[in-house]
């Protein structure tokens, strides 16, 4: 007689999804070596023309963190990539000071190689820093008439946020940050602790300042609207948490090490390219935004997700953020369609899962035929 199922058995199967653990190399050309990226695609199997969201995570930049978006996306016909940055699952490692420029240059050769023409943007904290900088240099992989862009609890300069655990950990020697990641998977695997994937421990050393807002009884409540609308089992939610912590520190996380210390801005490599300021960058997007607008094609969709306590931005690094997509005096006007949500109960990291930000998300992008160039 066969044994039940377990929600362990489920979730073991869920996540060995073939289209989960994939893989395309880029050729070399124009300057840029040949590269292998992992990837996963979450959400809806479908064509080049399906309706698309290029997802960058927070500093564990691995496609494990992207799966809590599958049930949601293939329920509304969107698929959902998310690739592994350097240093996570097969993407090699890259130098620090490359770190930034490498990737930006390698996402339109990643979509070109899957034949997707278009996307929406979706960041998660630091991933902010990435998909800003794609935003600049290739602005043509958005949908031509409906261009979109996402943030889910944007994380900016410290210098702008004045979170005081970031400032300390800012201060620590670099070198502190060399096995960054073995500490990450230590404390998530062995000491049994939540590390968050947006941050990992520095999320966890500034929560011990600011502690988050998420509540057992808001992560159930998350969980409930998620197995109603979706059919995704609450206990095979809870089950796949830990089993997609366990997959990604099973693979290669070397990657975090850098990441940490480009969020920190530590090390003479460590910037973040056009984001550095990011005031004068979105200044320039808008100045391009307004000259290069033609007739029947939508102002920039700007989607932005705070959390309701953020110990790694802050309210006023959240303040910050706003204001540089609102402008002053409406002088943005035109160029952008900012739209700005709190998720209540929500911290750092939960606002990741939050199902009211990826469901608004993916229904926005679920609306507009991503591959086409016309108003749908």
């Amino acid at each position: 007689m066969d044994t039940a199922r377990t929600p362990r058995d489920e979730a073991a199967e869920y996540i060995a999804n073939r289209r989960f653990h994939q893989s395309v190399t880029l050729p070399a050309r124009d300057g840029h070596k040949k590269m292998l990226i992992s990837y996963a695609e979450y959400g809806y199997e479908g064509d080049a023309n399906t309706p698309t969201i290029l997802f960058t995570p927070g500093m564990f930049g691995s496609r494990y963190v992207g799966m809590f978006m599958h049930a949601i996306a293939a329920k509304n016909k969107v698929r959902v990539l998310v690739p592994d940055r350097f240093g996570f699952g097969e993407t090699k490692n890259v130098p620090l000071e490359s770190r930034i420029s490498a990737w930006t240059a390698a996402m339109p050769r990643f979509l070109e190689a899957l034949g997707i023409k278009h996307v929406a943007l979706l960041s998660h904290s630091a991933g902010t820093i990435y998909n800003l900088n794609l935003l600049w240099h290739h602005r043509e992989v958005l949908h031509p008439t409906r261009p979109m862009i996402f943030f889910l609890a944007p994380f900016v300069d410290v210098a702008h946020s004045k979170v005081p655990m970031v400032l300390a950990l800012q201060k620590l020697p670099e070198m502190s940050f060399g096995y960054w990641n073995k500490m990450a998977s230590f404390f998530a695997l062995k000491a049994s602790v939540m590390v968050g994937f947006s941050s990992g421990l520095l999320a966890q050393f500034a929560g011990a300042l600011s502690p988050g807002n998420d509540e057992p009884s808001a992560r159930e409540a998350n969980m409930k609207v998620i197995e109603r609308d979706y059919g995704l089992g609450v206990d095979l939610q809870v089950v796949l948490e830990m089993a997609v912590t366990r997959g990604l520190f099973a693979e290669d996380t070397v990657g975090a090490n850098h990441e940490a210390l480009v969020c920190l801005k530590k090390g003479s490599g460590a910037f973040w390219a056009e984001a550095d300021d990011m005031a004068v960058l979105i200044d320039k997007l808008a100045v391009r935004e307004r000259e290069t607008r033609v007739e029947g094609r939508a102002a920039l969709r700007v989607g932005i997700f705070f959390a309701e306590t953020d110990a790694m931005t802050g309210k006023t690094g959240q303040e910050y953020f706003q204001s540089c997509w609102k402008g002053e005096n409406g002088q943005y006007e035109g160029c952008f369609d900012v739209k700005i949500k709190t998720i209540d109960k929500s911290d750092h990291d939960s606002v990741l899962r939050a199902a009211e930000a990826l469901v608004d998300v993916i229904e926005s992008v679920a609306e507009v035929g991503m591959q086409g160039g016309s108003i749908e």
